[in-house]
């Protein structure tokens, strides 16, 4: 891992990944810092500030150095305590997807035969839906809220790593190495957990870190579309929500409220680069046909 780490620092692609990365982790980090909470938000410091009730968005200013959006919500703030939300849906959507795919996917190439068959069945229900519109449902049912949002997306989701993992494992079981730990008396438990996972599952998490950008655009596509984030709360696509009336700006001026809507998405687009610019990096790493 200490060799794969100094490689991702030696490529240009990855180190400017790791550096947004980097850069996202402090502004998370130091939220309470940078956008300190008001007195009378201390109870629930993810929700956005007001200050006042003009409809139309208030541009950058001493006192809201980027502005204010729709309803007069802070940018500044909500964009840094947006951070943390990103990380906490990204990485533990992803974890207990990436668990759950790992554990079924193992599981049920190892066994082969009729399990695998109906294992494999129900993993093509699950990737079957379109994710979206099966996220909107589950929400509409469970509620409206980031708990809900995120428990639909590890149900629709695990599928994938599902399959990815059974693949792998198809092709190492049939290795000399796990023939011989079988002759050896060696339990299939431990046959997985010992020999087969650990030389199967680097494509998994590979494709694990490449998804975490997407999973955050599709938790504030939600929120966008206002399944997601409750209203107030920090989250970005609440943030270009508050935004989409203006986003044209005014009929003499197209651009008239442009920080609306362009610090919300910037914050966006970075993330997901940095994902999926280590993602990247760690496949070149990693693939065997590529260091060839």
């Amino acid at each position: 891992m200490a060799m794969v780490f100094k490689k991702l620092l030696r490529n240009p692609v990855s180190l400017l990944g790791l550096v947004l990365l980097l850069g996202f982790v402090l502004v998370a980090i130091f939220a309470p810092v940078i956008a300190p909470t008001p007195e009378r938000y201390k109870d629930d410091p993810y929700r956005i500030p007001r200050y006042g009730w003009r409809a139309a968005p208030s541009p950058p200013s001493p006192e809201h150095p980027l502005g204010l959006t729709h309803q007069q919500h802070d940018i500044l703030y909500g964009l840094v305590w947006g951070t943390r939300t990103a990380f906490r849906v990204g990485i533990t959507v992803t974890a207990a997807t990436c668990l759950i795919g790992v554990i079924v996917g193992s599981v049920s190439g190892y066994i082969g035969g009729r399990f695998d068959e109906i294992v494999m069945r129900i993993a093509d229900v699950f990737m079957s839906f379109p994710f979206l519109i099966a996220a909107i449902v589950v929400t509409t049912i469970w509620g409206r809220g980031l708990t809900q949002v995120m428990a639909a997306m590890i149900v629709f989701r695990w599928a994938g790593y599902a399959r990815l993992m059974r693949g792998s494992v198809l092709q190492v079981k049939e290795e000399e190495f796990i023939a011989a730990a079988r002759a050896a008396g060696v339990s299939d438990a431990k046959i997985l957990m010992r020999h087969i996972i650990p030389n199967t599952i680097y494509p998994t998490l590979i494709q694990a870190s490449m998804n975490i950008g997407s999973i955050v655009v599709s938790v504030a596509s939600l929120s966008f579309l206002g399944f997601g984030a409750p209203e107030g709360y920090a989250d970005w696509g609440q943030m270009i929500s508050y935004a989409r009336n203006w986003i044209l700006g005014t009929p003499d001026n197209p651009l008239a409220y442009w920080y609306a809507v362009v610090y919300p998405g910037l914050a966006i687009v970075l993330f997901v680069l940095a994902w999926n610019l280590i993602g990247d990096a760690f496949r070149d790493i990693m693939d065997p046909k590529i260091q060839g």
